[in-house]
């Protein structure tokens, strides 16, 4: 097997555009700011806030204490992790 360390040579990840099986690495179309980007903003931060929702309502419906106190003391430990790394 042959070691590319000349990145000069031709490697057989670096396909040529003309070869019928190329594929571009990303879509040249794709614009910051697009119409495209802007639905996909929306769509993600709806799914958010339906997460969010869920997670409220279920400590609102879930009686068993240990549950929520859990979930709230991982929460808790993951922003004290991270408060202390930011120092």
């Amino acid at each position: 097997m042959k070691r590319w360390f000349d990145l000069k040579h031709p490697t057989p990840w670096h396909k040529n555009p003309e070869d019928d099986d190329y594929i571009p690495s990303g879509p040249e179309w794709y614009k910051k700011g697009s119409f495209h980007n802007k639905v996909g903003m929306w769509l993600m931060w709806i799914f958010f806030g339906i997460v969010i929702v869920q997670v409220l309502h279920a400590f609102t419906v879930v009686p068993f204490f240990p549950i929520p106190f859990t979930i709230l003391l991982g929460l808790w430990f993951i922003w004290y992790v991270a408060w202390r790394a930011s120092k």
